[in-house]
């Protein structure tokens, strides 16, 4: 087995590994980065890029690379239920959207390009701490192990893996019944365009949110509660086309059929509810610390946001402080992000039940003050 020896082993390469791994190779720490994907290739997300990712973007000096990528503009935000009712809000920040396979291995090439060591297609089977230091296996894609001592490891692997069992944590077992499902749309298939607003079409125990994501492709994802209804995502969103007029405008017949063939990328049992940020000594960052409602259009600002912050605090200690660090790391992170998480899963609740989703509604629609109001308690700043 080939051995290798790093400061810092990362576990992913989406946006909460990449970008912890271009913080921190500032700090001159050398880095492993495992990702068991072939890039470019898609998964589960709304595709939309909050103020906090420019943020970040910026600060990395990379943005105006990322604006090379032709990125869609996106200016506000428009809810539609299924009786009718309109809430539309400016989002009074900069946003935009992009498909993860383009934004993900952008933020790849450019770890890659701070010497980041990438080690892909290649998964972590196990990671165990001694004392001062991590030993982990990884195994790549062809059989081949390799044995990695590390003086830390990052897990910035997503919502789900293999390790979260072999760790014990205490959300494995639960089960949330909420599935999520994306696709991309032909734009040229819709009957209706939207290119610079968000929308989201509220149903039954479930909501789809749409955004244009290219000149030619609209990203269609959307959560649904699976407790009530067995029947085939594919099949119930066709359903909800079908049923649903205001929805029903949206898409072709062309659309209907395309849906049926397409390729969908999706995530059954997602967990909202609080997970460990440290685990045996791993540091968590993104979607494996917590995932936040898709409603808020927050989750990859949270994972580089989180990346961020994991950089301050390297910056006040000597990473063999682990202990220190890990509970300096925690405390941040719950100052920052509690808030934004509790109110994007209270609204999430609302939104996914019929009779508090239109009284929701109509609540709104009478205070079109609040859903400004909303949207910045989803944010890391106050909007205008």
């Amino acid at each position: 087995m080939t051995e290798l020896t790093t400061d810092i082993l990362i576990i992913g390469g989406g946006p909460a590994g990449s970008t912890t791994a271009l913080y921190l190779s500032e700090l001159g720490l050398n880095i492993i980065l495992i990702e068991k994907k072939i890039f470019p290739r898609e998964v589960l997300c709304g595709e939309f890029l909050s103020k906090e990712v420019t943020d970040v973007l910026k600060e990395l000096n990379i943005f105006n690379d990322f604006l090379s990528l032709n990125p869609n503009k996106l200016n506000s935000f428009r809810a539609i239920d299924e009786s009718g009712i309109e809430l539309k809000s400016d989002l009074n920040f900069d946003a935009y959207a992009l498909k993860r396979s383009v934004f993900d291995l952008f933020l790849l090439n450019k770890a890659r390009s701070k010497n980041v060591k990438i080690i892909q297609p290649a998964e972590v089977i196990s990671t165990t701490r001694y004392n001062r230091e991590f030993m982990s296996v990884i195994e790549e894609h062809n059989g081949n192990k390799l044995q990695i001592k590390s003086r830390l490891v990052i897990a910035a692997y997503g919502k789900q893996n293999i390790l979260d069992k072999k760790l014990g944590r205490d959300f494995v077992n639960k089960k949330s019944n909420l599935n999520g499902v994306k696709f991309h749309l032909p734009t040229n298939l819709l009957e209706k365009r939207f290119d610079d607003e968000i929308r989201i079409y509220t149903d039954k125990e479930l909501y789809c949110g749409m955004n244009q994501v290219s000149d030619t492709e609209m990203t269609v994802c959307f959560l649904e509660n699976r407790k009530q209804s067995k029947i085939p995502s594919r099949e119930r969103l066709i359903d909800l086309i079908k049923s649903n007029n205001h929805f029903k405008k949206v898409f072709s017949e062309d659309a209907i059929d395309f849906i049926k063939t397409t390729n969908i990328y999706g995530t059954g049992n997602i967990y909202f509810g609080k997970k460990e940020i440290v685990e045996n000594g791993i540091i968590m960052v993104g979607d494996a610390t917590r995932v936040i409602s898709p409603l808020a259009g927050d989750g990859i600002g949270m994972a580089m946001e989180s990346a961020k912050l994991l950089h301050s605090v390297f910056s006040k200690y000597n990473p063999d402080n682990l202990d220190e660090l890990n509970s300096d790391y925690v405390t941040q992170y719950e100052k920052i992000f509690s808030k934004r998480l509790k109110t994007a899963k209270i609204i999430q609740s609302i939104i996914l039940n019929r009779k508090t989703r239109n009284i929701g509604f109509s609540f709104a629609n009478k205070y079109p003050a609040l859903l400004p109001y909303l949207i910045k308690f989803t944010r890391s700043y106050k909007t205008a």
